[in-house]
Formats: C-alpha cells, sequence, structure tokens
C-alpha cells in the first residue's frame, strides 16, 4: 500500500507575507506536502466578509482557510505571541486559531503552536520541535529541518535599495496589505505606471530602523508598528530622503491609528509629504486610483518649483 504525504495548509495571508518562504520550506524539509492557497481575490474577500468586528486582513484570512481547510490533513496558523523581545504582535493576530474555531464547522487539526520570544527566544526552538512531533519527525530532524529553511530563507532577501532620477515614495503598512493585491488595490504596479520608484519597510536596512527607534522617546509596544515606523523615520532621515510617503492601513486597526499619526508628525516636521491611504471591503477603486494620482501630481510640481 502506498502512503500518501501528509498534506499542510497554509492560508496566504496576514504574517505569511513576512514568514510564508521559511514555514513553506521548513515543512518540506519535514517531508510534508505544502499546500498554498492562491493569491486573494473577490471570492476570498466574499467568504471572509461573514464576520464583523474585524479588520480587512483578518477577514481575507478566513477566506484562505475557506478556500483550504477541505483539501489537507492539517493547517499551519502558528500563534505568533511575539517575534522580539519586549513587544507582542497584534492581538487578532495572535488569537487568529481561536477565531477559526469559533466560525468554521469541521476544521482539521490545527498547527497553532505557541511562539513567545518576548522574553526567551529558545521558545521557537521549542515550538520547532513540537510542530515536528505533531508531523511525526524526531528532535533532530525537526530542527535540522528548520536551520536549512532559516539559511535559505536567509539567502532570498534582498534589501537593496536603489535610488533612481524618478521621484521616489516610501509605501508603509504591513507586509499583509502592501503585497496582497487585492486588499492594497495593486498599489505597487499602480505607482510603478506613474513613474515611481517605491520603498517598503522590507527593503530598509534593519540597523537603520533600530537606530531610528531608538530615537523615539518612548519604544513601541507592537513589533510591526515599530519596525514600520523606524523604517519611515531611517526614509525621512536619511541624506536622499523619501519625496514622500504614504502610509496604508486597514480601517478599524488600532495599533495604526497610532503608528499612523506618529509618522504624520514626524513627515511635517521634516516638510515631507505624506498622505494616509485606509481600506476596507468597501473601498472604491476610483477614488484610490484618484487620490494616488492627485499625490503623485503633486510630488512632481512640489520637485520641479
Amino acid at each position: 500500500m502506498i502512503l500518501l504525504p501528509i498534506r499542510v495548509g497554509v492560508p496566504r495571508g496576514l504574517l505569511y507575507y513576512q514568514y510564508g518562504l521559511v514555514w513553506e520550506r521548513f515543512l518540506q524539509e519535514l517531508g510534508v506536502e505544502v499546500v498554498v492557497s492562491g493569491e486573494t481575490s473577490k471570492a476570498t474577500l466574499d467568504c471572509g466578509s461573514a464576520l464583523d468586528e474585524v479588520c480587512l486582513p483578518v477577514k481575507v484570512y478566513f477566506g484562505h482557510v475557506y478556500e483550504l481547510y477541505k483539501q489537507v490533513d492539517f493547517l499551519f496558523i502558528p500563534r505568533l505571541i511575539s517575534v522580539s523581545a519586549g513587544q507582542y504582535t497584534c492581538p487578532k493576530i495572535i488569537g487568529v486559531s481561536d477565531m477559526l474555531r469559533s466560525n468554521v464547522d469541521h476544521l482539521p487539526p490545527l498547527i497553532d503552536v505557541n511562539v513567545n520570544l518576548r522574553q526567551n527566544k529558545r521558545d521557537l526552538y521549542q515550538a520547532i520541535i513540537t510542530v515536528g512531533r505533531t508531523l511525526g519527525s524526531n528532535n533532530f530532524k525537526s530542527l535540522y529541518a528548520w536551520i536549512r529553511a532559516w539559511k535559505y530563507w536567509q539567502q532570498q532577501q534582498t534589501a537593496n535599495i536603489q535610488k533612481s532620477k524618478n521621484k521616489c515614495i516610501g509605501l508603509i503598512g504591513h507586509p499583509y496589505i502592501i503585497y496582497d493585491r487585492q486588499i492594497s488595490m495593486n498599489i505597487i504596479d499602480r505607482l510603478d505606471k506613474l513613474g515611481i520608484d517605491v520603498i517598503t519597510p522590507e527593503m530598509v536596512n534593519e540597523n537603520e530602523v533600530a537606530a531610528s527607534n531608538g530615537a523615539l522617546a518612548k519604544q513601541i509596544f507592537w513589533s510591526n508598528g515599530s519596525h514600520m515606523t523606524g523604517a519611515a523615520l531611517a526614509l525621512m532621515q536619511s541624506p536622499q530622503p523619501v519625496d514622500g510617503l504614504i502610509f496604508l492601513t486597514s480601517f478599524a486597526c488600532g495599533p495604526d491609528a497610532l503608528i499612523g499619526e506618529l509618522i504624520s508628525q514626524h513627515a511635517q516636521d521634516l516638510n515631507i509629504p505624506c498622505m494616509l491611504l485606509t481600506v476596507d471591503e468597501h473601498t472604491a477603486e476610483a477614488g484610490f486610483v484618484t487620490r494616488l494620482e492627485a499625490f503623485t501630481d503633486m510630488l512632481l510640481r512640489r520637485k520641479r518649483s
């Protein structure tokens, strides 16, 4: 009898846009078949929109789970409580597996192992071992699989910022908003067609991000918010600052309300144009594009004057 490999589903949403590559490689190194949901579509949005009181990215995540959960043996949804010392991730990200269990019937088993690096970095290795045991691997194989996956992930990372003579905009926001083309209204491609060079927080050197955050009067509680703020400040305070900033957020995101205001105040002090764009499932594409075009036209006129 031929034994089929274990199928593990990975929803293409939320922290997938930061850690999806290393998660996929790790699971593959353990010998399982990884099934990743497709890119977000209008149907994905419609599936998740039945939920109330959550932000758009969480609704989209539910849509990806609906796409996957009948096709796989497990769903890989690690509970990332903290990924850096002294900070936490978003509360809704921490609780997403509990929300799934409460709202989706007949789910396969969830691999929602806790990862909490706020006080002890070794917690990650315990989580790796737990995932491996769940999928039938011993401790050594699990740790070795993670090391190989992590090295592969690091090789794929690019942090090169190449300045050009075009207008240059810092596009600040969560990766799961910026890089999801449905949520972000394909903003990166739209800016590219307008002749804009885009720099995202992931493209900013980590040392520059840390230095900018270190200059703040008070450290930011949320890890993603801290990285976005540090990246925005680094882009504004560099010897060749960006021509403008766009802060892209989703409606009803509490932490982003604070981060957006902080970035806006610094941009005003440095005389750098800053625009806030908020998206939800009802955002009209025409209005979104009009605001983008008006902002980029203003930057061009400002540069010529």
